[in-house]
């Protein structure tokens, strides 16, 4: 990673690109009139040429992968990935279901591996340029994920991968039981770290806890805690006609976190400036 000791760098990453229209239009407007600098194309989107389509005109939002195993078809051959998939042949529409998989030692770390090389391959063979991986609801959180993401990314040369290992905030201790959960899964993703040695670390990332419920207070209170290195925001911008939705779009776009990030000097770029 190239970054000056004393300087301050951040992706702020838009999740779930091509997820439905709300999240695209969001991410995109976001990206054009407000601060997010990359975003992340669902691993097994409908329309992969629609999505290049969507994202040729925005040449400097860089581009990674949402790798899912949750919600809709696998892009491999479903014989060749059947312990990922339920009777219909898709894959579990609810997380806790992949969760409780791996609890009970079925999914096959090779079937993994194959999906998610075939989510990588089909979107870089429709002509994204790919600069990171990460995995839809963040189950990249689980070794047997975390393997098959880091092996992917070695066979296609990407050199960013979010392992997610989150500082707690204020915020934390107004929820503890959500508190609870970020901290085990920021257990499980350093241990993912030690794992995958040094070659590849992403960069100290926030927004796990805050997912879905960015406001402008929690991203002043995020830039405020920001140290010298490299850092990522994770968000998932919404434009719709529901108010609740509107929400993260609005900070994102919040002249007060433009100020923020001027008055600290940090610096924000997409994942391939990383490395």
């Amino acid at each position: 990673m190239k970054a000056q000791d004393s300087a301050i760098r951040l992706v702020v990453n838009a999740d779930g690109f091509g997820a439905d229209a709300a999240i695209t239009r969001g991410t995109l407007r976001a990206h054009r009139e407000g601060i997010v600098t990359s975003t992340s194309v669902i691993g097994n989107c409908a329309d992969p040429e629609a999505i290049r389509v969507q994202l040729n005109p925005n040449p400097a939002l860089g581009i990674g992968v949402h790798l899912t195993l949750t919600g809709g078809a696998p892009i491999a051959r479903p014989s060749s990935v059947r312990s990922l998939l339920g009777p219909d042949e898709q894959f579990p529409t609810d997380v806790r279901d992949v969760f409780l998989s791996w609890a009970k030692a079925a999914p096959r770390a090779d079937e993994i591996e194959r999906e998610f090389d075939a989510q990588v391959g089909r979107l870089r063979d429709a002509g994204l340029a790919i600069d990171h991986l990460n995995t839809c609801h963040h189950v990249g959180f689980l070794p047997v994920v975390g393997r098959a993401v880091e092996a992917v990314a070695r066979r296609y040369a990407i050199a960013g991968v979010r392992t997610a290992v989150e500082r707690p905030t204020l915020a934390w201790f107004t929820e503890i039981q959500r508190s609870l959960t970020t901290a085990a899964l920021s257990g499980l993703a350093w241990f993912n770290r030690r794992q995958m040695g040094i070659l590849r670390h992403g960069p100290t990332t926030w927004g796990y806890f805050e997912r879905g419920r960015l406001d402008e207070i929690r991203i002043l209170e995020i830039l405020a805690r920001l140290g010298p290195g490299i850092h990522e925001l994770i968000c998932a911008p919404r434009e719709s006609d529901d108010p609740l939705d509107r929400g993260e779009l609005a900070a994102l776009l919040s002249p007060r976190v433009r100020e923020g990030l001027a008055r600290r000097g940090i610096e924000l770029c997409p994942w391939a400036d990383l490395f």
